[in-house]
């Protein structure tokens, strides 16, 4: 399960949100049942995109000249880059959010600040600090608000200065809740996490799809309003999720 871990971490701080968001007592396990219930429902809370999409390696192995030879404007790397930012990708990323208009927009690591704030158009808006403290270490969030939306940059989930503990992934999700109202949560009102989860027999293989396909292909009718996730590929190797 590590290759989900990402994925069950936003569970968690998504289970916390709606136990927040309907003034519920947050259960041991109501993780586990938003994660194999809920979560990225098609008529669910919440949504995922990376602003750079295309993975750094397709298999784990295979360099990114080699996975998408044949293709010059994705040669080299950086060009690649360029092109999301420049090209249709933020644009996309833009419409979107302007479309759905979602309460909360949680931006994962302060790496790629500048990227979020270009991305969403939010250069010249005042953004404010918070700490989230739950226990002995506090991590830094960074918030901008307009109109009915708020974008909130925060720590990578994972590694020595990000999210991983379940202290501190509750304390957001309750953090996020606060600004969600119980109707963004009316797909799942139930907090049934005693009963076991319904879990399917086989996980989808990562890259179900090539990701030069991924690339040409409009998936707008795919997503629902809610909250939504937006994460770059450009941490590290450039790796992404799908």
């Amino acid at each position: 399960m590590a290759r989900w871990f990402g994925h069950q971490c936003v569970a968690r701080i998504m289970a916390a949100a709606r136990a927040e968001a309907l003034g519920a007592r947050l259960g041991d396990n109501d993780w586990e049942h938003y994660y194999w219930n809920h979560l990225y429902s098609p008529a669910g809370a919440e949504f995922r995109l990376s602003l750079f999409p295309l993975p750094a390696h397709v298999d784990g192995r295979t360099t990114w000249s080699k996975a998408f030879r044949g293709q010059p404007e994705l040669i080299p790397q950086k060009r690649y880059v360029t092109l999301c930012r420049q090209g249709e990708r933020f644009r996309f990323i833009a419409r979107t959010c302007e479309r759905w208009r979602p309460k909360v927009v949680i931006c994962l690591s302060h790496r790629h600040a500048e990227e979020y704030i270009e991305a969403f158009s939010l250069e010249g808006i005042a953004g404010e600090e918070h700490a989230l403290r739950p226990a002995d270490q506090a991590r830094r969030l960074h918030l901008f608000s307009r109109g009915e939306t708020t974008w909130i940059i925060c720590p990578a989930i994972g590694g020595s200065a990000g999210m991983t503990s379940q202290v501190q992934l509750d304390a957001f999700g309750k953090f996020i809740g606060a600004r969600l109202a119980a109707s963004d949560f009316k797909h799942c009102l139930e907090l049934d996490a005693q009963q076991p989860p319904a879990r399917v027999d086989r996980q989808p293989e990562r890259y179900a799809v090539p990701p030069a396909e991924v690339a040409g292909r409009d998936l707008g009718h795919r997503l629902r309003p809610g909250l939504a996730w937006s994460e770059p590929a450009v941490t590290g190797n450039l790796e992404t999720y799908a």
